[in-house]
C-alpha cells in the first residue's frame, strides 16, 4: 500500500504545482487525473484516456450533485479520479480500488475541514 501512497502524493503534488498559476480552478483539478495518469503510465491510447475523462467526469459530478459544497474537496476528487484511471485502464478492479482509497484516505489529509464556512 506504502505504493499506492508514494503514488498518489507525487501524482497530487505535480496536479498542484500545475495549477498554482490560477489557470486551473482548484475544483477541476480532476480533470488533469487522466492526463497526468497518461504521462506516469506512458500511456498514449487516446480512446482510454477519453474514457478516463468520461468516466471521472460522471464520478466527480455524481458527487457534486449530492453536495454542492463537495466541489472545495479538491484533493479528494483529483485522487479518487487518478486512482480510478486505474480502474478504467483494467489495472485494479473495484474492490482494490476502494481498498486502496480507504488506506490513501487514512494517511493523506485530503478534507478540507472549514469549507463553507465563512
Amino acid at each position: 500500500m506504502k505504493k499506492w501512497l508514494s503514488e498518489t502524493e507525487e501524482s497530487l503534488s505535480f496536479a498542484l504545482n500545475t495549477a498554482k498559476d490560477g489557470s486551473i480552478p482548484l475544483q477541476n483539478l480532476y480533470m488533469l487525473a487522466p492526463i497526468i495518469y497518461s504521462e506516469r503510465q506512458k500511456t498514449q491510447n487516446e480512446a482510454l484516456i477519453q474514457e478516463m475523462i468520461r468516466e471521472n467526469d460522471k464520478q466527480v459530478k455524481t458527487d457534486w450533485s449530492f453536495d454542492e459544497k463537495s466541489k472545495e474537496q479538491y484533493k479528494f476528487h483529483y485522487i479518487s479520479s487518478y486512482l480510478f484511471c486505474f480502474v478504467v485502464a483494467g489495472k485494479i478492479n473495484e474492490f482494490k480500488y476502494d481498498e486502496i482509497m480507504d488506506y490513501v484516505n487514512s494517511e493523506m489529509d485530503l478534507f478540507t475541514n472549514d469549507y463553507g464556512i465563512e
